[in-house]
């Protein structure tokens, strides 16, 4: 069977700017390419994209909660 280390990276907040790219949705994606292929050079492979709850502290007394849109990688450990 099969072991693999994982490792959880933020997804980007916003696009970045680049020649060809007009909309919003073609700048994030470019920004999103550029991260996946990044981590896949350094031999990981993605897996999926979550988003999940987290409660902050709101002020002095008060709690909110808060998503968090997260990248999840993998990579074969050795045997």
């Amino acid at each position: 069977m099969q072991a693999y280390e994982y490792t959880v990276l933020p997804a980007p907040n916003r696009g970045e700017k680049v020649r060809g790219a007009r909309s919003g949705a073609e700048r994030f994606a470019h920004a999103l390419t550029m991260e996946m292929n990044r981590m896949a050079q350094a031999g990981w492979e993605y897996v999926r994209a979550e988003t999940l709850p987290c409660e902050e502290r709101s002020g002095l007394t008060g709690r909110s909660t808060v998503y968090h849109n997260l990248l999840v990688f993998r990579r074969a450990m050795a045997p």
